[in-house]
């Protein structure tokens, strides 16, 4: 008996098999496409909502990224993109718009957010309906080389610091420019790294490290050595074998040595990491060089990836910088044993620390996150394939009105950017 090849797709629209008139399942695709489109512009407009009133706080979740990838089924990756262009198209009423109207496809509205602003968007948004996905990409590509119109700094509200670091390139020198800002713990570590950089970078035969000093004055040929040290490894380590930093305690609180203060959760998040020491002083005198924290065996840690396979974090799930957490502080009796160690990336660590969530030991190698109640490590997520056809689009509403000519990228770019820079001048 012949095998029977007749494929079908069942649901509560009807039933699609190989028998239907192909020009039917084209027109049956482009019009889903354009459904969908709409009904991704719907989520985004309601995760920019759900980001700006902090719906994912309290949740044990660190991130809206991270809550997209817990709750939503998304890679984390993916989840970071899409949090960033529902940002960006609060800001965008016209993208907005035709992304609603089902008329752009998401993959043209991410191009567009890097780019656009509220002064230059009508002209992305009009060669977005002209263009492909393809080459409005190399069109936004070229527009990142050539300086954007931007509204006036000064009559944007102070916002408070973000810990970043940011790079761009020096268009009149070619050097790159680096620039940012990180938190007093980060930021001791990041010196850390850099002295044993330059240390290893003069090394000399039979040298034995000495890190005591402070860090180099130049810290660019440090800088680039951690850079090629990091190209040279095969692989980025699973653990996290970060260099010894101090942390004074003295009246004043704690602070990092020769630095400034540290709220008790930053200490904490170091010294459990295993890479914190706390000295005890009081007038000038050193009461208490306090011993290093415990650390698992290799045996304890090639146990724990094994079980754990990365941070145990239900939104996270890197696999490489990992800390063994102690569950119950070492400091207040916990033991050094599976029972008691979880594995945790630096970002879930810290956010532990500073009361983000929760970790109970049940015993039995079992453990629980909790943030006002359990943190489920998958949950069940159930939908209407046909509820998205809801709503009136165009089957054709995605199809470009290209002419199908190739892009002249150079003549595409200097258009656009003639035109925002007279705009600019006549604002001006």
């Amino acid at each position: 008996m012949a095998a029977d090849h007749t494929t079908q797709v069942e649901g509560a629209r009807g039933i699609v098999d190989d028998a239907c008139d192909i020009k039917e399942v084209e027109r049956e695709l482009c019009t889903l496409a354009a459904h969908i489109a709409a009904a991704t512009a719907r989520f985004l407009i309601l995760l920019a909502q759900f980001d700006r009133r902090g719906g994912w706080n309290g949740i044990g979740v660190l991130s809206c990224a991270h809550w997209l990838s817990w709750r939503c089924g998304i890679n984390l990756r993916t989840a970071r993109d899409q949090v960033r262009v529902a940002r960006r198209l609060e800001a965008l009423p016209l993208t907005r718009a035709a992304c609603t109207a089902g008329t752009l496809s998401y993959s043209k509205v991410r191009a567009i957010t890097r780019v656009a602003t509220p002064e230059t968007e009508s002209d992305l948004v009009e060669s977005a309906r002209g263009a492909t996905a393809s080459q409005l990409e190399r069109l936004v590509r070229g527009l990142r080389s050539v300086p954007v119109p931007e509204p006036d700094k000064d009559a944007r509200p102070p916002a408070a610091p973000e810990h970043r670091l940011s790079h761009r390139w020096d268009s009149e020198t070619g050097d790159l420019v680096v620039s940012g800002r990180l938190s007093a713990a980060d930021g001791k570590v990041l010196l850390a790294a850099l002295t044993r950089a330059e240390f290893e970078r003069r090394r000399t035969a039979g040298d034995e490290p000495d890190l005591t000093g402070p860090p180099p004055a130049d810290a660019a040929p440090a800088a680039v050595a951690m850079a090629e040290t990091m190209l040279a490894v095969a692989d980025a380590p699973a653990d996290a074998p970060a260099a010894e930093v101090s942390f004074v305690v003295d009246h004043t609180g704690a602070h990092v040595e020769d630095g400034p203060a540290l709220g008790d959760a930053a200490a904490s998040a170091a010294i459990c990491s295993g890479s914190g020491r706390r000295i005890d002083t009081a007038g000038g005198r050193v009461l208490r060089f306090g011993r290093r924290r415990r650390l698992p065996s290799s045996a304890q840690l090639r146990a724990l990836h094994l079980r754990d396979g990365g941070c145990r974090h239900p939104a996270c799930g890197c696999t490489r910088f990992l800390h063994a957490h102690h569950v119950r502080p070492w400091s207040h009796g916990g033991t050094t044993d599976l029972d008691n160690l979880i594995l945790l990336c630096g970002t879930c660590h810290r956010g532990l620390h500073e009361g983000a969530f929760g970790i109970d030991a049940l015993g039995g190698q079992r453990f629980v996150f909790r943030a006002g109640g359990v943190v489920e490590a998958a949950p069940a997520m159930a939908g209407d394939a046909d509820a998205i056809r809801e709503g009136d689009v165009d089957a054709s509403a995605l199809t470009p009105d290209a002419d199908g000519k190739p892009l002249d990228l150079h003549y595409a770019v200097s258009v656009l950017a003639d035109a925002w820079e007279r705009d600019r001048r006549r604002a001006a």
